[in-house]
């Protein structure tokens, strides 16, 4: 009976652990999102942005955006791949 109890104990203890890093991840995350929409909303002005296929005048904030937009799906295809292994 003992041992069951303690072991029960320790179930506890992996899941708070779990739990708090997620809760970690998930603050850091808001607060790098939030700098990063601080940042955009600060940089409205037109800007040249040499394409491929050509050049185009926009905000800075869409490029911002865009960039940051791109970056997140390859963070997480990468993520997701890593995983797999």
């Amino acid at each position: 009976m003992m041992r069951s109890m303690s072991s029960a104990h320790k179930s506890d203890e992996a899941t708070d652990g779990r739990s708090g890093r997620e809760r970690s991840r998930r603050i850091a995350i808001g607060i790098l999102a939030a700098v990063a929409l601080l940042f955009a909303v600060l940089n409205f002005d037109s800007v040249k942005v040499n394409l491929l296929f050509g050049s185009v005048t926009m905000p800075l904030v869409i490029v911002i955006a865009v960039c940051l937009l791109i970056g997140g799906l390859i963070g997480a295809y990468v993520g997701r791949r890593g995983r797999r292994r």
